[in-house]
């Protein structure tokens, strides 16, 4: 009667997955891939001015594709470097001063195409950095988990810096290693910088770490991303330290604004291999103690020897 069953069920397994293969098949054809070239502008402008460039969108997929392209305002989304894209005026908008060439297109299946766009910055721009970006997005064809029309986007980040009353200023708040205790590397180390300016930058700076010794052991540059206007940015640095026992301290020293202000700050963490280090100990412990035992024995054996 078992076998009966299996044979009997044999047969649906085997249907099942050709269906279930047949789907994923399916979803593949659907999926859309677009790229971009280059994913950033970093510009600088005067009021008035007139800025031209361009960047490229490839069609990764085996059809042709429809694609719209327009501006839009972009502002940062937590603390890991993430984007909002959203059509809000603020301050530091730039959509608004951005015209795209072709608005529509449609891509050949495995080609690319070119957009141009021009930013015309107004005589009364305000001085400090303004943000956008050109959008190029598919027709909704794409199939979602939930059965609904999707589309892809994809655009370079565009970022202006205006001239004028430009403030550069920002602040540590806070500096840290991930966790104070570590079995080995790498060592992640974390700064959280805030932009009290009007305009974006990257900070620079080092970060020296020193053993329990008070020696320095390496010295690593701090990340460097972009931070924008009124932001806080975490950076990450990692450490490698092959193999590292103790504690350790780090000294970050950050430069900025336009008169090159240096800011300092330290963390400290321990290095503890202890699946290294534990092991070790005990056996060197039971080593020892098998040397005591022998000995014992040999001294016994030697006195029983004498006594003969």
């Amino acid at each position: 009667m078992i076998l009966s069953q299996t044979k009997w069920w044999a047969p649906v397994a085997v249907v099942l997955s050709l269906v279930l293969a047949a789907v994923g098949l399916a979803q593949q054809a659907n999926q859309v891939t677009i790229s971009v070239s280059p994913t950033v502008f970093e510009l600088s402008a005067n009021p008035g001015d007139s800025i031209k460039n361009s960047f490229r969108i490839v069609n990764g997929t085996d059809r042709d594709l429809a694609l719209t392209a327009g501006p839009k305002n972009f502002t940062a989304e937590g603390e890991e470097g993430a984007v909002n894209l959203t059509e809000e005026e603020t301050g530091f908008s730039l959509a608004s001063w951005i015209t795209v060439d072709p608005a529509a297109v449609t891509i050949p299946a495995r080609g690319s195409q070119t957009f141009s766009f021009e930013i015309a910055v107004p005589s009364s721009a305000e001085p400090g950095g303004h943000f956008g970006s050109v959008i190029v997005k598919t027709e909704p064809v794409a199939i979602d988990t939930t059965g609904a029309a999707v589309s892809q986007e994809a655009g370079p980040l565009i970022l202006v810096s205006v001239a004028g009353d430009i403030v550069k200023s920002a602040k540590i708040i806070d500096f840290a290693a991930a966790k104070g205790f570590w079995e080995s590397g790498p060592v992640v180390l974390n700064t959280r910088v805030e932009n009290q300016g009007n305009v974006h930058f990257k900070p620079s700076g080092n970060i020296s770490i020193k053993n329990m010794f008070g020696n320095e052991v390496t010295k690593i540059n701090l990340e460097e991303k972009n931070v924008l206007p009124g932001t806080i940015r975490k950076l990450v640095n990692e450490w490698n330290p092959g193999f590292g026992l103790g504690r350790y301290t780090a000294d970050l020293s950050i430069v900025f604004g336009t008169d090159n202000t240096l800011e300092t700050a330290s963390a400290s963490f321990i290095i503890f291999p202890y699946k290294v280090i534990i092991p070790a100990i005990i056996s060197v412990i039971l080593l020892v103690f098998a040397l005591i035992k022998f000995r014992r024995r040999l001294a016994a054996a030697g006195r029983a020897l004498a006594g003969k």
